[in-house]
């Protein structure tokens, strides 16, 4: 339980609940696993539930009609997923293990029972989904441009935001993305992503290699990315 504690109490909906309130939801999320691979829920399944990532790596895709996925979001350790979702119908979107996942779950109707009772847990929910609403707002401006330069800068910034710690040489995203990944985020190939990545290092702009991303200048990033294109 104090694990679960630990990890719940940072998530954004429960941060401002008391002690007591927050052991009350606890007891409602059950432990769930998955492989590598597989499946959390389907674009289109009833969303029934919410699941809190305790280990392991998640992506957030959409489905094209030839069965191509596009990449929305990367879900790791202490993030939500299908936060949005459970306040409608159906997901609107696929999660997938990456790796070996862990997860905290909720039922809806759980959720709803308690946000009914916890003014608090109104208040980090609204503030989350505000939030999210924004991000998308910034995912649709930085994937409009056609450079995918500044939409990886714009990825790295939103990741050291989310997931960087400082360290002598600048801030470390502390989550192991492979260049895959970052090509299926952005929407480009994996060549270019890491033909895109060696020109930022030549920059001066990041270092990196198979395990780590050190953002060297947060500040030349940002320009890049609120350029002209």
């Amino acid at each position: 339980m104090n694990e679960k504690l630990r990890i719940l109490g940072k998530v954004p909906f429960f941060q401002d609940l008391s002690k007591a309130e927050l052991n009350q939801i606890c007891k409602s999320f059950i432990s769930k696993e998955f492989k590598r691979g597989e499946y959390i829920f389907w674009e289109g399944d009833p969303a029934g539930r919410l699941y809190v990532i305790k280990e392991g790596k998640v992506k957030v895709v959409k489905h094209t009609a030839s069965g191509k996925e596009m990449v929305l979001e990367i879900v790791t350790p202490g993030d939500i997923c299908g936060g949005g979702a459970i306040f409608s119908r159906t997901y609107s979107a696929s999660a997938k293990a990456m790796e070996k996942t862990k997860a905290f779950s909720i039922s809806g109707q759980d959720l709803f029972h308690h946000l009914s009772k916890q003014q608090n847990l109104a208040k980090g929910i609204i503030i989350y989904l505000g939030e999210k609403l924004m991000k998308a707002h910034e995912m649709i401006m930085a994937l409009a441009s056609s450079r995918v330069d500044k939409r990886i800068a714009a990825l790295l910034l939103g990741l050291s935001e989310k997931h960087g710690s400082p360290v002598p040489e600048g801030i470390k995203i502390n989550i192991r993305l492979t260049r895959q990944d970052i090509a299926d985020i952005v929407g480009t190939t994996v060549e270019t992503a890491i033909r895109m990545m060696s020109k930022l290092k030549k920059q001066g702009l990041i270092t990196s290699d198979s395990k780590n991303i050190i953002l060297t200048n947060r500040e030349k990033l940002q320009k890049l990315v609120a350029e002209d294109s």
